[in-house]
């Protein structure tokens, strides 16, 4: 806590310093600079990674978010989590975490960004794995390191890619020469595009990369859980909007499908949040449809000309961080009073913990209304891409909605073992930490509707504010869907959980019914052929490779026998002459 505060109160120092100034401060260190060529292009001549250090505007309101979500997460673990097993354990990834995310975001050299959001990645998975005791938690937490891992290779690949390209790695000198580089090809720079998206869409947790946070959505420990959601959608947003203009270099074809991709996963991940009845994965799957939206709102400024809304989108997901992180640790606590993860086992929440239930409704109105804002900045007039994201921010209100309504009214009723009248409040020292992330989004939220000290501090560039009729459009769009899931919810509680739960079932149906046509059909005659494979050509394979091995065994043999200075001797004279005769112009 000590440790993120100090960072908290430097990030605050620094944007002062930056606040009157546009120049970013930059400073670069030499790390590694190795000769390993001496003709050819000079980029190539030598293997070369800098430590460059830029924090700008974005830069700062970044690092508030990200630290901001670390003091209100690590002050609600502390009362709600001391029953966690390895509390030093725990504090020390989270102290890495807070390094590794702070290296990331003032990295411009792309071999350090990768460096440091590797070390996220491995901390995020131990956090997430932190009851390695459980063997539930322990099976959960694998596709938490597996699936994560492919997309972090995909970025480092992306990396690489480029710098067998263009040789340099800093973004201040890749970026002008990628049309101008000698050599360069669209077809290069479209594999790169697609290589960076991939690697940062998978820690934004885009469809179908979302499986890394809602399978450990319950086995998790819920401060791990929100910082692992909170935390990298500022970092991967961040790292997309400065690689936006590697992917708009490529082709308008390559950016059109990394928007299709972002308006795919805004409207599954709300719309999967209203199949199940789990109140910790539901709000997972809202916050991966909100940073979508904020994702698909980058893509979209960067792809029309002469616009300046892209950071718009980047604000969005700034602001909706610290309300997941809130969202996580009020439905943890309510989940743990009630000792269930079932909304149709929950309910009576605003009689019985009505600061947990306010604090998850709060938290879902900064995640609606956060969109909300960035969509007024992107879309003014009707198109194709603002109707797709108006149908995810429907979504979205319909499951913040759903969710507070499941565990605030109805019964909650007896069960084996669990008395309702013991339910009560959390602990008074945990109550107030969930409304501090709230007031962070919300203030986050209230600076970017205010062009000149939200969004021109954050790129330098001039915002014109939206009309009434843009920001009354898209509030339309969140009080429809608040007033349908009242609607439902009043009638029948009981009927929408269970249609909810039906849509489940037949949900895991059909992915087990997948998962064994896919078995039966894929891995069986991969299996099958490479059972023949090994009968057939591995034992003649192993005998020729005995076979060489004894050959080359006498010829040892007799190799020992030999004088090796004569030897030794007379290979140096055949080199020599070897060399001499192929020199240029001993033939002329």
């Amino acid at each position: 806590m000590f440790g993120a505060v100090v960072t908290l109160l430097l990030t605050v120092l620094v944007g002062w310093g930056l606040a009157k100034t546009k120049t970013p401060f930059l400073h670069a260190y030499q790390y590694v600079n190795m000769p390993v060529a001496f003709s050819g292009p000079t980029a190539f001549q030598s293997f070369a990674v800098d430590i460059v250090l830029r924090v700008d505007h974005l830069t700062v309101a970044a690092l508030v978010a990200v630290e901001l979500c670390m003091i209100g997460v690590l002050g609600w673990n502390q009362v709600m989590g001391r029953s966690e097993p390895g509390p030093a354990r725990f504090h020390a990834l989270v102290s890495l975490l807070l390094f590794a995310c702070v290296g990331a975001l003032v990295s411009w050299d792309l071999a350090e960004l990768i460096a440091f959001w590797g070390l996220a990645g491995a901390v995020t998975y131990l956090l997430l794995a932190q009851r390695w005791g459980s063997d539930e938690a322990a099976i959960r937490a694998r596709v938490a390191l597996a699936l994560p891992f492919v997309t972090d290779l995909s970025l480092l690949c992306g990396v690489a890619w480029l710098y067998s390209r263009y040789g340099v790695q800093n973004l201040t000198s890749l970026v002008p020469i990628l049309h101008t580089n000698p050599g360069w090809t669209v077809r290069s720079l479209v594999v790169a595009s697609i290589l960076l998206f991939i690697g940062v869409g998978g820690r934004l947790a885009l469809w179908p990369l979302h499986s890394w946070l809602t399978q450990t959505s319950v086995t998790a420990p819920p401060a791990a859980l929100a910082l692992a959601q909170a935390v990298w959608s500022v970092v991967a947003i961040v790292v997309l909007y400065r690689v936006m203009p590697i992917l708009v270099a490529s082709n308008s074809q390559t950016v059109r499908a990394c928007l299709y991709a972002c308006g795919v996963t805004a409207i599954g991940a709300p719309l999967l949040a209203l199949v199940g009845n789990e109140p910790r994965r539901i709000v997972t799957l809202l916050g991966i449809g909100a940073s979508a939206v904020g994702a698909a709102i980058v893509i979209f400024g960067f792809q029309v000309p002469y616009s300046t809304f892209a950071v718009a989108g980047v604000a969005c997901v700034l602001a909706i961080a610290p309300a997941r992180a809130a969202a996580v640790l009020a439905a943890s606590a309510i989940a743990a009073a009630m000792r269930t993860d079932n909304l149709a086992e929950i309910g009576e929440a605003w009689a019985r913990m009505r600061v947990s239930a306010m604090a998850l409704l709060l938290a879902g109105l900064v995640l609606a209304l956060s969109s909300s804002s960035a969509l007024a900045f992107a879309f003014s007039t009707r198109s194709r891409t603002g109707l797709v994201l108006a149908e995810g921010l429907l979504l979205i209100s319909i499951g913040a909605l759903r969710v507070f309504m499941g565990v605030a009214f109805g019964p909650l009723r007896r069960r084996r073992a669990f008395e309702p009248d013991r339910v009560g409040e959390a602990p008074p020292a945990s109550r107030s930490w969930p409304y501090l992330l709230v007031a962070g989004g919300a203030l986050l939220w209230v600076v970017m509707l205010v062009p000149r000290l939200g969004l021109d501090f954050l790129d330098g560039n001039k915002h014109p504010a939206p009309s009434f009729a843009a920001y009354a459009l898209w509030v339309a769009v969140i009080l429809i869907g608040f007033a349908a899931v009242a609607i439902a919810y009043v009638r029948n509680k009981d009927g929408a959980l269970k249609a909810s739960a039906v849509a489940a079932a037949w949900l895991d149906r059909l992915g087990a019914a997948g998962s064994r046509g896919f078995a039966r059909f894929i891995v069986a005659p991969v299996t099958e052929i490479a059972i023949r494979i090994g009968d057939r050509w591995i034992p003649a394979g192993d005998a020729a490779v005995g076979s060489a091995l004894e050959a080359t065994g006498r010829f040892a043999v007799m190799g020992a026998r030999l004088p090796v200075l004569p030897i030794f001797v007379a290979l140096a004279v055949v080199l020599t002459l070897v060399v001499g005769l192929a020199a240029p112009g001993v033939f002329k």
